[in-house]
């Protein structure tokens, strides 16, 4: 019955984005999926792209799931979101049986399960990797992560020795499809500690040698990545490993807003406690006292769940959300598995404190809130602060999924109805200005000529992207953004209608054919309001604008348009 209403719940929820059309990085899976230039078992010892040696992200097992729906779907994308949905209803279900783990002797422990599970289906913060088809690593490993912690506390709670092979199974997946697998380890050392404080019975063993065969293959696993791309520590964005201890801090700040806010208050809280480090120290030290204070009958649980987010956001603190939205939420995925269990505690503890208790004396002499409290009860309590928190989910799981149903639209659009016509055949075409993100949903920052050869592999033409970009919203997606004009010592200028910064992209990159600038750039948020390009002919002089013996082609009022004409 509870797997059968997860399902219900997702489906209520994500139902609207089943059909929605490819995005961004999709493109580039499907065109690696599709080429056939490397066999399936070439990306166990290389990066996704087949290229050994040569950097990049080693998650062989994102490979092979993107070749058995390509295999399997083909082009139609009902099949890949399918896939996606199924494997976060599954780390649902997940949650609930690990918080039956954890808690198997509290007497609650199924409704604290079920409520877990059931706030980690609606989580708006899960919108990115469940919605995203390139994103579904994040459900894929977190599933895979889950079941192995999950089997592993069954062997330690019932010495199921079958339940440990399948768990060692399990971790060798995940961490063939994602980095964040080698935090297991030591999530389990730390389970090991609080069982022994909890219960006063340390043991050596049970720290160092239950882990012992999961630590051993996380250094077989860093070998293997480092034979296949050449990186211990780096990923196709970094190739060394550097901290900087501000955008670590402004990350974790990030990821923990991100639990509850979102949007343009998520951002808002970031800026402000990048410039307040200390109090936001002081205020999550202050959350984690007041929630261990509410949950002292079962202290150990409550400081396992705060220290298990932490471990699990390790392998994410050095990346980075965009500044001017919830893009990135995804790396708050697996995280939030540890939030929602203690969430769920917190509110089942809450009527248990003494402030819910029934007065021992008659409510009507004394102040209105004993009253109120003693007239609602505990259960009132607990259905209203579950109530509210639904709601509040709810509304922002809502309009996210609307986000990424208007950029999946807008991108199908884009690919199947604009390119095809506005692309010319015989000349060489430029594509400036596309659509960056709409509202923190990634659109066609990168994947768009391949998705056009994707779905006109007829269609023979030359084409280069610049790598500068529109930022959209739900207000303006179908308006004029940028006003285009000839500059007087040729080329062109763009500017934005209001003035406020809504391109992005590299602050200026210059090729013997192309010169773009972006001017009044802010590079706390890599975004511009005004774009300054230039062409050059063979000699190198500046082409005075509409003089190009090539197609320039720009995003405006939501189709792709020649900026000649």
């Amino acid at each position: 019955m509870v797997l059968l209403g997860l399902i219900i719940l997702n489906l209520a929820f994500f139902g609207l984005n089943l059909n929605d059309f490819f995005l961004s990085d999709d493109f580039d899976w499907l065109t690696i999926a599709k080429s056939e230039e490397y066999s399936l078992s070439d990306y166990f010892s290389a990066n996704y792209y087949g290229e050994r040696g040569d950097g990049g992200s080693y998650r062989p097992m994102v490979n092979v799931i993107f070749w058995l729906n390509y295999n399997l779907f083909s082009l139609n994308p009902l099949g890949y979101h399918i896939v996606n949905l199924f494997f976060h209803i599954g780390v649902c279900f997940l949650v609930y049986l690990l918080a039956l783990a954890l808690f198997e002797k509290l007497k609650n422990k199924n409704k604290i399960a079920i409520l877990a599970a059931a706030f980690f289906a609606i989580l708006p913060n899960h919108s990115e990797a469940v919605i995203w088809i390139a994103a579904v690593g994040d459900p894929l490993a977190t599933f895979f992560y889950l079941l192995a912690f999950y089997l592993y506390l069954l062997f330690r709670q019932k010495q199921n020795f079958s339940a440990l092979l399948v768990s060692i199974a399990s971790f060798i997946i995940v961490l063939l499809i994602k980095e964040i697998a080698i935090t297991l380890p030591l999530l389990i050392v730390v389970w090991e500690l609080y069982q022994a404080i909890s219960k006063n019975k340390f043991k050596a063993r049970n720290l160092v040698l239950y882990p012992l065969g999961y630590w051993l293959l996380v250094i077989g696993y860093f070998f293997i990545r480092y034979s296949a791309i050449g990186l211990v520590f780096g990923y196709y964005a970094r190739e060394s490993f550097k901290i900087d201890f501000n955008a670590v801090f402004k990350m974790i700040a990030a990821l923990i807003s991100n639990l509850f806010f979102y949007g343009q208050t998520r951002v808002f809280l970031i800026d402000y406690f990048s410039d307040h480090k200390i109090f936001f120290v002081l205020l999550i030290i202050l959350l984690a006292a007041l929630i261990l204070y509410a949950c002292r009958r079962y202290f150990y649980k409550a400081a396992f769940l705060i220290d298990a987010y932490l471990i699990l956001i390790l392998p994410v603190i050095f990346l980075a959300f965009n500044n001017l939205n919830d893009e990135g939420e995804r790396y708050n995925y697996l995280p939030s598995v540890a939030f929602v269990i203690l969430l769920s505690l917190l509110i089942w503890q809450m009527p248990e404190n003494k402030i819910f208790k029934k007065p021992s004396i008659d409510p009507l002499t004394w102040l209105p809130p004993s009253l109120l409290l003693r007239r609602t009860g505990r259960m009132t309590a607990r259905a209203v602060v579950i109530g509210v928190l639904i709601i509040y989910f709810a509304v922002n799981l809502f309009n996210k999924d609307y986000n990424w149903h208007l950029a999946s639209s807008l991108s199908k659009k884009i690919v199947q109805q604009d390119a095809p016509q506005v692309l010319d055949l015989g000349r060489e075409n430029y594509f400036v200005a596309l659509p960056d993100n709409l509202d923190g949903a990634p659109l066609l920052r990168n994947g768009l000529v391949l998705g056009i050869n994707l779905f006109y592999p007829e269609l023979e033409f030359k084409a280069k992207v610049l790598n500068v970009y529109q930022c959209l919203t739900r207000q303006n997606y179908q308006e004029k953004i940028l006003y285009w004009g000839a500059y007087p010592t040729g080329g062109w200028i763009a500017e934005t209608f209001d003035k406020k910064n809504r391109v992005t992209g590299f602050d200026r990159q210059e090729t013997d054919q192309y010169i773009f600038e972006l001017w009044n750039y802010d590079y706390p948020t890599y975004t511009s309001n005004t774009i300054r390009l230039i062409f050059k002919n063979k000699e190198g002089n500046f082409i005075p604008a509409g003089k190009e013996d090539f197609n320039i082609i720009i995003f405006d009022q939501g189709s792709l348009k020649s900026l000649a004409k």
